[in-house]
Formats: C-alpha cells, sequence, structure tokens
C-alpha cells in the first residue's frame, strides 16, 4: 500500500526543513521532497506538523527492567560473574514494556538495548524499533551489535561486596585485558586446528564472542564515565586493535584532544538525573557543545530508566539551553546515532529508500508542550 504524507515541514536532517511532501511504500520512504509525482492509496494530512525521523536512543535498558513491575523483571545485569559475554538482552527483553509505547509517543521508535554495567564483560545488545506488535522478533532490527564492558565504580562496587576481583580499577583493567587475551589464544587454537586439518571440539562460547571483537566484527561498548578510565578504555583499543566506543563519557571535556585524536566515537550522557555517585560529580549539559565543537561522532541518549526515553528529546534541548547547536543535538538524536550503530543506510533521516521510521509533531520536539500526533506504526496517536 502506497500512502502519502502532506502538509507538514520536513526536517530531513541531511537538509534544511522544508515543506514537504512524502511517498511512503511496504515500509520504506519512495519518495520525498517539497511534491511528490506518485500516486496513492492513502493521503494523510499531517495538519502542518513537524515530519522528522523517528529519534534513535542508542544506550538502553528498556524491556529489562519493564515499567510497572520489581525484581521478578530486572533483567539488566548478570552479577553472578565478572565475565559473562555470551548472555544476550533478546533473552530478557519484555516486547510488551509499556515504556515502549510511551518512547513512541516522544519520537524515540528505535532503541539499542543493552546490559547493565555491573560486569568488566558484560553481554552482547540488539537493536530493537518500535511496533505495536507483542513479539520480540517483529521488533528485531540488529542482533549482536556489541558487547557490553564496564570500567569505573560498577564492577568495583559489586564485586567489592562479593570480596573477589575486581575490586579496584587496574583489576577491572585486568579482567577485561586476559578476556581478550583468552580470545585471541582462542584464535590462534581454532587457527591450528584448521590448518592441521583437525576437528575443533573445544567451541566456547565466552570466546566465540572475543572472536567477534578482535576480528573487528563487533564493538567492545566500554562503560565509563571518569577521564581516567577513558584513556584506559583508549589503552585496550590500542594494545588488542579492536574498535569501542566509549558509553556515557560523562568527563568527555577533560580528555577531549585524546578522544578526538583516537576517533572513537561516544555516547554522552544522561544528564536528566542526580549525581547518585562520585564519577558523576562533574556531569554537565556543556560536554554536548564541546563534543559538537570537536566533530566528534556523538549520540544523546536516556540510559533507561535512568530517565525516560520517552524525554530523551528534553535532555536535547537542555543541550541547546547550555549553548549546543540546535541542528546539530537532533543530529545527535538521529543520524549520528544510526552511525554509531552502523544502521544508518536504514534509519537516521528522511531520504529515498531508507524504513519509514517517522513522526510528526505539533510543535518543536524541544519543547515539553509538544508531542507526537502521528507516528508510521500507530498512525494518529493520542495520549
Amino acid at each position: 500500500m502506497r500512502k502519502k504524507i502532506t502538509n507538514v515541514t520536513i526536517h530531513s536532517i541531511v537538509q534544511k526543513p522544508y515543506k514537504g511532501e512524502l511517498i511512503v511504500e511496504d515500509g520504506k520512504i519512495a519518495e520525498v521532497g517539497k511534491t511528490c509525482s506518485q500516486s496513492a492509496d492513502e493521503v494523510i494530512d499531517g495538519r502542518g506538523g513537524l515530519c522528522f525521523p523517528g529519534f534513535i536512543d542508542a544506550h538502553s535498558h528498556i524491556g529489562l527492567s519493564a515499567e510497572g513491575y520489581g525484581f521478578e523483571y530486572d533483567d539488566s545485569n548478570e552479577m553472578t560473574n565478572p565475565v559473562t559475554p555470551e548472555v544476550r538482552t533478546e533473552d530478557a527483553f519484555v516486547p510488551t514494556d509499556a515504556a515502549l509505547k510511551e518512547a513512541a509517543l516522544g519520537g524515540v521508535l528505535v532503541h539499542c538495548v543493552l546490559t547493565g554495567s555491573a560486569n568488566p564483560v558484560g553481554g552482547l545488545g540488539f537493536i530493537v524499533r518500535y511496533t505495536p506488535s507483542n513479539l520480540t522478533g517483529d521488533k528485531v532490527v540488529q542482533r549482536d551489535i556489541g558487547l557490553k564492558m564496564a570500567t569505573g565504580e560498577n564492577p568495583k562496587r559489586v564485586y567489592g561486596e562479593k570480596n573477589q576481583m575486581p575490586v579496584t580499577r587496574m583489576g577491572t583493567a585486568a579482567v577485561i585485558r586476559k578476556y581478550l587475551q583468552d580470545g585471541k589464544n582462542y584464535i590462534e587454537k581454532k587457527a591450528k586446528a584448521q590448518k592441521e586439518e583437525k576437528p575443533f571440539h573445544d567451541t566456547d562460547l565466552k570466546l566465540e564472542i572475543a572472536e567477534k571483537v578482535l576480528k573487528k566484527l563487533i564493538p567492545a561498548r566500554i562503560h565509563c564515565h571518569r577521564a581516567e578510565d577513558m584513556l584506559t578504555a583508549l589503552r585496550i583499543k590500542e594494545e588488542f586493535d579492536i574498535r569501542i566506543v566509549i558509553e556515557h563519557a560523562t568527563e568527555y571535556l577533560k580528555v577531549r584532544e585524546e578522544i578526538k585524536k583516537s576517533g572513537v566515537p561516544v555516547i554522552l550522557g544522561p544528564y536528566m538525573c542526580s549525581r547518585s555517585k562520585v564519577e558523576l560529580k562533574d556531569m554537565t549539559y556543556k560536554t554536548y557543545k564541546g563534543a559538537l565543537e570537536d566533530g566528534t561522532l556523538f549520540a544523546c541518549i536516556s540510559d533507561h530508566p535512568v530517565f525516560p526515553s520517552q524525554v530523551l528529546r528534553l535532555q536535547a534541548g537542555m543541550a541547546v539551553a547550555y549553548g549546543a547547536d540546535e541542528a546539530g543535538m537532533f543530529r545527535a538524536l538521529t543520524i549520528m546515532p544510526a552511525q554509531i550503530l552502523g544502521i544508518e543506510k536504514d534509519f537516521g533521516s528522511i531520504e529515498k529508500g531508507k524504513q519509514s521510521s517517522l513522526c510528526i509533531w505539533d510543535g518543536h520536539p524541544f519543547d515539553s508542550r509538544s508531542r507526537v500526533i502521528w507516528n508510521d506504526q500507530d498512525g494518529w496517536t493520542t495520549l
């Protein structure tokens, strides 16, 4: 079925806003411009609203701590071992989590769902998009998009209470290094068996994931708030020649030159929260302004449920209040997280051939009074 969306101002992200039209067919954007020539089976009057691509929350635990439940549905962390790369967030994801619908009402249609940060080596994340379906499989965009790792206070606290390694930052780094070195040895062992034309019977699920990281098939997504932890992550990247994404990067401004030189993308946030631990004491919305000035590839994220993904847009608005470029912050909600996640061919902007991940707003998304009045999954929406 071919749909035509008219009477909207198109914020494509890749060019300046303009009054235009879109043709959507089979879930993809077939045409977009000031006027569209193709005929349509259905015409949707956008009521003079603003049409944006669905926002992307590139670091979330949505669906792992489902709204309205307690311990029974808290599956963010497998805190039984500091090295648990074999766990997958898809296996704990609750596709009926009310937060998914609420996030869509706030314009967030795509989420990267990661394990928490209890373990130095956590588990595999995946990407979902919002649909009304109650089946996880109908929401999956991409599986195994990165291996979560963590430095800093979280592993220290969790394993300090258990009186086992790691209880220090150097211990955390050592656990990560050992895991990656074990992975290198595993790759060599497999290669030796192949060279000798012998069967390999020692498959290890943990080290299979290390192999993906070491072969740069997936990045290590490393939780780092403090400057020293970010520097440790950069050292590990160089030592093992792997791809990494620095998650949170609260003290980014203290090491901005080092990060800029490395070319490593960063996940910035959340900032719409209290300074609940020491490593958050220097957090500031000015970080977004600095990252834009540096030309760093970054994403603005909620860390849901740290604060609700539904109001992710308001965090971006606060960044603008602290001096960040408005167009830059829209990129930090759309095309830049798409690039970090490797889904920019389908998501992150309004362009021909991309997925119809679309929202129509009745006002500016950074205004708390504005709301999504239409999206491509639900049609017309109500609060």
